[in-house]
């Protein structure tokens, strides 16, 4: 028994000795091939490369370069024989032999072949037989590579193998430096035009390129490089410089438009005030009568990344195009969390676009069957915005974390921000996303467009911080309004206001917000003013996902001038919208049935049960929200029927949170909204209940 442990013990230093020099290789392969696999979001992502055009031929030369590197790098880092004690310098044992030839072809055929059995299980037989096909080529290569081309490794005297090897060859240093010199190529070329080069190398691709980049770097620049100078392995390195240069290397500061001497005074509307406005303008155009019902709708879109906004969006769109444009002229708010938050703006801006008579002439509206809205709301949100940002978060963004000095212009939340404000304007033709956030109310039609409440969570609190052209004030308990005067965000952009709302770490990075000061005393901004870091601010659902709780706190803001004007006879009937964007979900109804649960896996409950306790409280306070809501309307509103009307998605499909969906999940949302299906949804409620005839 001793020496059988003792034996294990020897074996179980010289495999360690093995995994830490090909530290990189080995990890970042295995690591990354289960993600890609195991993670919804990654499964989601590969559908993108079966989109027509060149995306799936670059993925499979990134697979193929994935592999490659994973092979290379091992190879080289276990073959080579460095000065020193190190134990697998030392030994030279058939059982560390056969590691060393083994594990770099292991490795190199593992992406391909992961891949492959993906793809499969997916139900997509031409890519998996694709990716089947290059893991064998790559199988073929790594065995049969020694019978094709002389190695001209400089052996020890007297060996008859080249495993083990003591010095390089010129045109091996060649190859490692083009490599990495591409690498650096693919880094600047992301950096200077992230939405055009995530056309053409959509985010899997990005991916395999960004894994065997950090293999080259890491195993023959860190370990190999360093050694070979005599100097202990540099592995570890990043992780140190990680953690130490972020005291001074944070580079997420939200961004703001530059200032100029004739921009427009910031819009600001009192609730009071804005209600009274809207509602007057409603009687000047006869839609608003004494004694004839007026609904008004307010409505929370849920957050859930992509599939959240384009189903917000969406069912906005509908409602707005069955309805002839009625609903919008009675919709006074939105409030949006994360993806729910950007289908809420592009609907707004749509409203505004038309309010502007702009509209009917944009390329999304050309040609459209089934109404304007729901055309345009497909070509702006029909894209894909995960491979911008993930091209700088593995590459520019990346880098950044390993400098001791802040780049602004290497921050991936600007990637997101440009590639929503690409997607709008490439669909509408104007610059409406990139523009101030208050301007979305500039111009005569202000009154038709409805408001936002754009909700976002403070790191440094936990409390909610709202972007809205409305005033926050303390009817919105412990909430923070984010165009306060003493902070700096009245110049960000709609797409910059929406993200704020959609920071769900760690895609997107939280934003750091300043504020004003003079001395020790916040005051409010002006040119010239001290500005110093005030918070970061991050997803809105960390605090509550469905955006209910902003519209529970605006509709007790509403209530006692809803109160006066009916006490002047006019018959306004509030009803609250909710848009669920989550998967089989069904209003919720009280108490919860103990069926309905699940438990969760024991599987290193020490370690996990907290953080996924913390997590899965989003969603549930989520649900409280909206059942609490319900609770409430009695309270808030005069007893009346439907005035809580939900939209949720009924899909046996799950679809994964993110930023990216595949054209055939869209067109399985899409299909949501036709018949059957669209009959499980109240669209029919809400336009029995809007007046046959509105006046413009």
């Amino acid at each position: 028994m001793v020496t059988i442990v003792r034996v294990l013990g020897e074996r179980g230093k010289e495999v360690g000795s093995i995994l830490w020099r090909c530290v990189y290789s080995f990890s970042l392969t295995l690591l990354c091939s289960a993600g890609l696999v195991l993670i919804p979001q990654g499964a989601e992502s590969l559908r993108l490369v079966s989109h027509p055009g060149w995306t799936f031929p670059v993925f499979i030369f990134s697979v193929a370069a994935w592999s490659t590197a994973a092979w290379y790098s091992a190879r080289l880092t276990l073959g080579r024989v460095f000065d020193g004690t190190s134990l697998l310098d030392r030994t030279d044992t058939p059982f560390v032999n056969g590691i060393r030839m083994w594990l770099p072809r292991f490795l190199g055929i593992v992406p391909a072949s992961v891949l492959s059995i993906q793809f499969q299980r997916m139900g997509q037989p031409v890519l998996a037989l694709a990716c089947f096909m290059t893991a064998f080529a790559m199988g073929v290569f790594v065995v049969k590579r020694r019978a094709w081309f002389a190695s001209r490794f400089r052996r020890f005297d007297g060996q008859t193998t080249t495993i083990r090897f003591e010095s390089l060859q010129q045109r091996t240093v060649l190859t490692v430096s083009i490599a990495i010199v591409l690498t650096f190529m693919l880094l600047f070329a992301v950096w200077m035009w992230p939405v055009e080069v995530t056309r053409l190398v959509s985010a899997p691709a990005l991916l395999c390129f960004a894994f065997a980049s950090w293999i080259l770097f890491g195993d023959l620049v860190l370990t190999y490089y360093f050694k070979q100078a005599r100097l202990p392995s540099m592995a570890a390195l990043p992780l140190l410089l990680f953690v130490v240069f972020s005291l001074w290397n944070d580079n997420h500061q939200v961004t703001l438009l530059p200032a100029g001497p004739r921009d427009p005074p910031v819009i600001r509307r009192p609730i009071d005030d804005h209600l009274e406005a809207w509602l007057q303008t409603r009687v000047d155009s006869g839609a608003l009568a004494p004694g004839r019902p007026f609904p008004l709708f307010v409505v929370a879109a849920e957050g859930g990344g992509i599939r959240a906004a384009y189903w917000a969006g969406m069912v906005l769109a509908k409602l707005q195009d069955d309805s002839e444009a009625r609903f919008g002229r009675h919709l006074f708010a939105l409030s949006g969390v994360s993806g729910g938050s950007l289908g809420s703006s592009a609907f707004a801006a749509l409203v505004a676009d038309a309010g502007a008579s702009g509209l009917a002439g944009a390329p999304c509206a050309r040609g459209a069957r089934d109404g304007a809205y729901q055309a345009c709301m497909r070509k702006v949100l029909q894209r894909d915005f995960l491979s911008p940002t993930l091209g700088y978060a593995f590459y520019p963004d990346m880098l950044q974390r390993f400098l001791p000095f802040a780049i602004p212009a290497a921050d991936r939340a600007r990637a997101m921000e440009a590639a929503w404000a690409q997607g709008w304007e490439s669909a509408t033709g104007n610059p409406r996303f990139a523009r101030r956030f208050d301007q979305l109310w500039a111009g005569d039609s202000a009154m038709n467009v409805p408001s936002l409440l754009l909700n976002a969570t403070l790191v440094d609190g936990g409390n909610r911080i709202i972007a809205s052209d409305l005033t926050i004030d303390g009817r919105f308990p412990d909430a923070y309004d984010a165009l306060d005067p003493v902070l700096d965000l009245r110049r960000m952009s709609l797409a910059t206001a929406v993200h704020n709302s959609a920071r769900f770490s760690y895609i997107s990075p939280a934003g750091t917000v300043s504020a004003c000061h003079e001395g020790k005393a916040l005051v409010a901004c002006a040119p010239g003013r001290d500005r110093r870091p005030w918070g970061r601010v991050i997803d809105g659902g960390y605090f509550e996902n469905s955006g209910v709780e902003s519209v529970r706190d605006l509709l007790f803001a509403l209530r006692p001038k809803l109160a006066q004007w009916r006490e002047r006879g006019y018959d306004i009937d509030p009803a609250v919208i909710v848009i669920s964007n989550s998967p089989d979900a069904i209003a919720p109804s009280g108490k919860q049935d103990p069926g309905n649960a699940r438990m969760d896996t024991t599987f290193l409950s020490e370690l996990l049960a907290p953080p996924l306790g913390l997590f899965n409280t989003r969603s549930a306070r989520a649900t409280f929200a909206v059942t609490a809501e319900l609770r409430d309307m009695a309270v808030i509103l005069p007893a009346g029927p439907e005035r809580f009307l939900w939209f949720g998605m009924h899909s046996a499909n799950d679809t994964p949170l993110g930023w990216a969906l595949a054209n055939e999940t869209f067109d399985g949302i899409d299909a949501l909204l036709g018949p059957p299906h669209a009959g499980k949804l109240p669209f029919k409620t809400v336009l029995a209940r809007l007046p046959p005839q509105t006046v413009p």
